[in-house]
């Protein structure tokens, strides 16, 4: 509380007026930066395609691909059920709030795009026994290893207290990845999803976004470069 003393002019009293303090809200305002902003809006566009449009419409089919083309993208936007679906929409946004100091709006939006396309690619040309394929997380693997990869190579200075973190992202990652790969090319099933899971498609988005992201890093050293000289 705040104490103030107020005077009577004409009669000369005077007494003591109460009034809270203006204190800083303890709450911060939540500030999204415009990868963020982008990724909740991509999450919102899958949770309503999962809720809106059957998924076999958009799937990635490979018998369909040369007459609806569109499937080698849209695949990667619908979902099997609604934890697929929903899980899948928090880690978007997570992955791009992680890696916005690092990638832009429109960096991580090329990465989703081109990994999800080199997916439905070797999918079709490299697994042709896979029929369909319905999902994004092989596409955020893109993501998150473009993320990853840049951050680790485009770092300065460059010591190992701040090389560690992308570092164990890039490695942990790819064990992960390479652990999953299926013996014999026999899917595993997850209950959950109550269908198989497609490990090759993890496989595809983290080689592709790997390459993305050296390609930032270099992209980002030659601007650096290019503004030391003028």
């Amino acid at each position: 509380m705040f104490r103030r003393t107020a005077h009577c002019a004409r009669c000369g009293a005077s007494w003591a007026l109460y009034e809270p303090l203006t204190a800083p809200s303890p709450v911060r305002p939540l500030r999204l930066s415009p990868p963020e902003r982008a990724a909740i809006g991509l999450a919102i566009a899958l949770v309503a395609l999962h809720a809106l449009v059957p998924g076999d419409a958009l799937e990635y089919q490979r018998g369909a691909l040369a007459r609806q083309p569109w499937r080698l993208l849209t695949g990667h936007l619908v979902h099997l059920n609604w934890p697929h679906a929903v899980i899948n929409a928090a880690a978007l946004w997570i992955v791009a709030r992680l890696y916005a100091p690092d990638l832009s709006a429109t960096r991580q939006a090329t990465a989703l795009a081109v990994s999800a396309l080199a997916i439905s690619v070797a999918l079709a040309w490299l697994h042709p026994d896979i029929e369909w394929y319905r999902g994004l997380s092989g596409a955020l693997h893109g993501l998150f290893f473009a993320g990853a990869v840049k951050w680790l190579l485009a770092e300065h200075p460059r010591s190992l207290d701040r090389l560690w973190m992308p570092a164990a992202l890039v490695v942990g990652g790819w064990v992960k990845v390479v652990l999953e790969q299926p013996a014999a090319g026999v899917l595993p099933h997850a209950d959950w999803l109550g269908a198989p899971v497609v490990p090759q498609a993890h496989l595809v988005g983290a080689a592709c976004g790997t390459a993305l992201g050296a390609l930032f890093a270099a992209a980002q050293a030659r601007a650096g470069e290019q503004r030391d000289e003028q």
